[in-house]
């Protein structure tokens, strides 16, 4: 029997392949939406993660002619950009009638950029991505109306065609990612450990220039209800978690709440969680999480230098990451250091100071590069897009040759040879 809707995830770059940074989020983007859609279109949709399963070209292409798909979604990102452009070319060709919209950070960002490629439309800013893909899908089908559109841009002769608003969903209507749907096992794979990746909460008050969290899903944070969380947990095999929220810690009253009910919980967790520095300092809070299975939290700090933190808005002081670190340290949880080499105006000397500081702390660090998505222009070609690559963008710093940046990211143990 044919299906009338397909999801795909296709290859990145070399560089940027999921196993780092990207890994997590095909849970989110893939699974989550995935799971929201079928509930409310009623009907099977199709995955091709081509990244996390390493499926044949051949085999992409014969599901795409076996199936002559209605509707078409591509999730896109600026490592996967150019070669879903590619494949969407091929797709257009074989079935031209399939109807096709872009999602993810690329029409965030670029919107005009889809202007001239075959796509027949794209998700807007402000709206829930799942919601304008179920809409788009019915409209393949013709269960609604242009008019009735939520969310979606269409692309008409060149041009952008705005339909209607698109709307934040109410967090209990959030889709999970079912272990039936997706890949699970490359999932796990990628993420080099059994660990679920599931959205605790959307949106972020800070908006940080570099982040596209408030791009995704606005400033307002939005939070799952804890028994929906507890529930999931008890269905899924896993027990392992990554708990993906912007701040996870900024709600302190949930975070106690949910951790009271872990911890009560017949079945037992292993879980982490993103946070900023300055939401680590209620000790209450971390001895509660430590109780509840917290086992690492990854903290956004970016740089503990002062003038680097000063060039990219942040606020907070270098004691700040003093007292986190200590304070995670007490209860047993790891804490992971964010960083970001390439901030503005950064210098040798203040990376050589970070990555001494968090040394000499016994932190897990993890780099990527500073990557300014805001300075994209809606005019680049692919090829100029895909130099926005969050392990190797990189505008220069003084007397540091690109490759020992690159090295720099991809080697961080090898810094005081590299630094001087």
């Amino acid at each position: 029997m044919k299906t009338n809707f397909l999801t795909v995830w296709a290859n990145s770059g070399l560089t940027t392949k999921s196993n780092h940074v990207n890994a997590p989020y095909h849970f989110i983007h893939i699974g989550e939406v995935i799971n929201y859609i079928k509930k409310e279109i009623k009907q099977d949709v199709d995955l091709l993660d081509m990244e996390a399963e390493e499926i044949q070209f051949q085999e992409v292409i014969k599901k795409i002619i076996r199936n002559e798909y209605k509707a078409i979604a591509f999730y896109t990102n600026t490592e996967n950009l150019q070669n879903t452009i590619n494949l969407l070319s091929i797709i257009k060709q074989i079935t031209p009638n399939t109807k096709t919209i872009a999602y993810g950070e690329m029409p965030l960002y670029l919107p005009d950029f889809f202007k001239n490629t075959a796509f027949d439309a794209i998700v807007s800013r402000e709206c829930d991505q799942e919601v304008a893909i179920l809409d788009f899908f019915k409209y393949s089908i013709q269960k609604i109306e242009k008019k009735d559109l939520r969310g979606v841009i269409n692309i008409e002769n060149g041009a952008l065609v705005s339909t209607g608003k698109g709307i934040y969903l109410e967090p209990e209507e959030w889709g999970y990612p079912d272990e039936k749907e997706i890949p699970i096992k490359k999932y796990y794979h990628m993420e080099g450990k059994q660990q679920v990746v599931l959205t605790i909460a959307r949106g972020c008050p800070y908006n940080c220039k570099y982040c596209n969290a408030v791009s995704y899903y606005g400033k307002k944070e939005r939070r799952r209800p804890i028994k929906n969380v507890i529930d999931y947990i008890n269905k899924t095999n896993s027990s392992m978690y990554k708990f993906f929220a912007p701040n996870f810690t900024l709600d302190e009253s949930y975070v106690f709440k949910l951790c009271n009910e872990l911890k009560i919980n017949e079945k037992k967790i292993k879980w982490s969680c993103t946070t900023r520095p300055d939401l680590l300092e209620n000790e209450e809070l971390i001895k509660i999480m430590a109780e509840a299975g917290c086992y690492k939290i990854a903290i956004g700090i970016e740089s503990v230098e002062k003038e680097d933190l000063e060039n990219i808005n942040k606020r907070y002081q270098q004691s700040k990451i003093v007292e986190g670190i200590k304070l995670l340290q007490k209860y047993g949880i790891e804490y992971k250091a964010l960083i970001m080499f390439g901030v503005p105006k950064q210098t040798k000397e203040n990376m050589k100071y970070t990555l001494d500081f968090l040394n000499k702390h016994k932190v897990t660090i993890r780099p990527t590069a500073y990557t300014p998505f805001y300075e994209m222009k809606q005019n680049m070609n692919l090829e100029e897009i895909s130099r926005y690559d969050k392990r190797t963008y990189y505008e220069g710093i003084k007397d540091l040759a690109y490759g020992d940046f690159l090295k720099l990211i991809y080697d961080t143990d090898q810094y005081k040879k590299i630094l001087g």
